[in-house]
């Protein structure tokens, strides 16, 4: 069976690859592009930091490209091998084949584009979205995952408000930069930060949802895939240690309650709430989060867990 394009139009396809080029001119380190062939299609992955170090895989946020992680990958590289990966069907430089239908599906897209990197033991960060898919590889494949990191994840650990669909409709229908600002200033993309890196990555990041938005052609069975919750059962059977981030303004969820129900289930647990942020926390509080990240994911298990 042929695919249709994974654009709608040829210029749409120009348009966006152009803006993606353009965000990527502002990755602060070096990096290699590398594309994994599997059955869901042509997943592209940007590596940076040092190639004997350990391995950092990171996850994005929904429509948000890996370009997000603009702000975090100079402190993320310094001591780890990072793939930031472009999560299959959705708009980026990965372009589907085979539809991702459900959560199974995306563990098993995952778990080939590791054995495409020849990845064995990882370090995962996943944020928003890129958080559930990381939890639910965590939980199917324990065994592949050192340290987990859970930033802002959907849905996972509480339901997500009913305000996030309502707000998200108008967007969805009709794809404008006003829709997806009104959106993303919901979120918390607002009140531009001094940084200026942050401040570009929020700009260049949104302009990305709206070009992949109206122009990326998403496949039907992948657009249908909600993030769920993870029942007290799964929670307490993780056996990876997890760090879980959420900032204290959130707006899709109640983070603190968020907060306390993962402490009380995962066994291997430290969170905490980042001050002064909502769901753009990674950008407007990057220096926060990533310090965090990285002395969780370098301190030992016998310093960690006392």
């Amino acid at each position: 069976m042929t695919r249709l394009p994974a654009f709608k139009t040829a210029g749409g396809e120009a348009a966006y690859l152009s803006a993606y080029d353009a965000a990527m001119k502002a990755w602060p380190v070096s990096y290699e592009e590398v594309e994994i062939s599997s059955r869901f299609g042509l997943t592209h992955v940007v590596a940076s930091g040092p190639k004997n170090a350990p391995s950092l895989v990171l996850l994005h946020g929904y429509w948000a490209t890996l370009a997000m992680w603009t702000p975090n990958i100079l402190d993320f590289s310094r001591d780890y091998r990072v793939y930031a990966i472009d999560v299959m069907g959705q708009p980026s430089r990965s372009i589907p084949d085979e539809p991702i239908r459900n959560a199974a599906d995306y563990v098993a897209w995952l778990a080939a584009v590791l054995d495409g990197l020849h990845l064995d033991r990882i370090c995962l960060a996943g944020m928003s979205f890129g958080g559930w898919i990381a939890l639910n590889y965590a939980i199917a494949a324990p065994e592949r995952v050192r340290r987990l990191v859970l930033l802002s994840p959907a849905a996972t650990v509480l339901a997500i408000v009913k305000q996030f669909a309502l707000r998200g409709t108008p967007m969805m229908l009709l794809p404008s930069r006003f829709t997806v600002n009104a959106f993303m200033r919901w979120l918390g993309f607002k009140d531009v930060p001094d940084d200026f890196i942050a401040r570009d990555t929020m700009t260049r990041v949104i302009d990305l949802m709206y070009l992949g938005l109206k122009h990326f052609r998403f496949p039907r069975e992948t657009s249908r895939i909600m993030p769920t919750v993870f029942s007290d059962a799964d929670l307490r059977a993780m056996k990876v240690p997890t760090l879980l981030l959420m900032g204290e303004q959130e707006v899709i969820y109640d983070s603190a309650n968020a907060l306390i129900r993962a402490r009380r289930l995962i066994p291997k647990f430290e969170g905490e709430l980042v001050p002064g942020s909502s769901h753009e926390m990674t950008v407007r509080q990057h220096s926060f989060v990533d310090a965090r990240v990285v002395d969780f994911l370098t301190r030992r298990e016998s310093q960690r867990f006392n």
